[in-house]
């Protein structure tokens, strides 16, 4: 598991990678629900269909992995939306190369080299950039806090002492 932040301990870490598959779970089911019903509901071919319930379940793996996995609260939506956008897109490189290696190169059938590419991926690449995407403001908070008390720990003492 990747470290989540700073001074957090492996169980932490644990229970915010389980938070973040059951994000990444949900977020696949809104898709494949959206994808089903913009086909069957509305009408849309799949592929015109599909984009759109993609872009749903990104939005979600998004605000999932935010809101709940990680459980940042900061404001600073332009940005980490940004890195877990180019996140998703080396991801998305991956899982083509990934695949299209193990289905060419070894006997894996193509329904068991999906899932197993995919979960390299997110636990290897994407889970642990994630997780500076999201921790990376509060990792740099704690350092600050650590450096201000060091400092007024210091600054105290430095009064205390007789100048020399």
């Amino acid at each position: 598991f990747a470290p989540v932040a700073d001074n957090q301990g492996m169980g932490h870490a644990r229970v915010t990678f389980v938070r973040s598959v059951l994000v990444g779970l949900v977020a696949t089911a809104v898709d494949v629900v959206m994808l089903f019903a913009l086909v069957a509901g509305c009408g849309l071919s799949p592929v015109a269909a599909n984009v759109p319930a993609l872009l749903v379940g990104v939005l979600l793996q998004y605000l999932g992995n935010k809101y709940l996995a990680f459980r940042d609260r900061s404001r600073d939506h332009l940005r980490q939306g940004g890195l877990f956008a180019l996140v998703e897109v080396g991801a998305l490189l991956l899982n083509a190369a990934g695949f299209h290696w193990l289905v060419t190169a070894s006997p894996v059938p193509c329904v068991l080299a999906r899932p197993v590419v995919t979960l390299a991926v997110y636990c290897l690449f994407s889970y642990p950039l994630w997780a500076r995407i999201f921790n990376g403001a509060r990792g740099r908070a704690a350092r600050r806090s650590r450096r201000d008390r060091a400092g007024r720990i210091r600054g105290r003492s430095a009064a205390r002492s007789p100048a020399t």
